[in-house]
């Protein structure tokens, strides 16, 4: 399982494979909501983070028309 840009224990505790099944079946989004230290002139804070955990659409890709076969964009197949 990756979830990029989200912390790996989140990711250990809460995302399950189920999850990636429901994004990818209803083309959703999960958010994920978490805790971080972070450092700002020489200070160490702490701050909660909402970022986008799961998503079915991925920029870098063609969907063909079936919904499930995708190619890399500049492929020689793409109309």
């Amino acid at each position: 399982m990756t979830a990029k840009g989200i912390k790996k224990s989140f990711v250990q505790k809460h995302v399950t494979h189920e999850m990636f099944l429901h994004t990818l079946q209803n083309k959703t989004c999960t958010t994920a909501r978490f805790m971080n230290f972070r450092t700002r002139n020489h200070t160490i804070q702490t701050e909660q983070i909402d970022k986008i955990c799961l998503s079915a659409y991925d920029d870098k890709r063609y969907l063909m028309m079936d919904g499930d076969l995708s190619l890399a964009h500049g492929h020689k197949d793409i109309p």
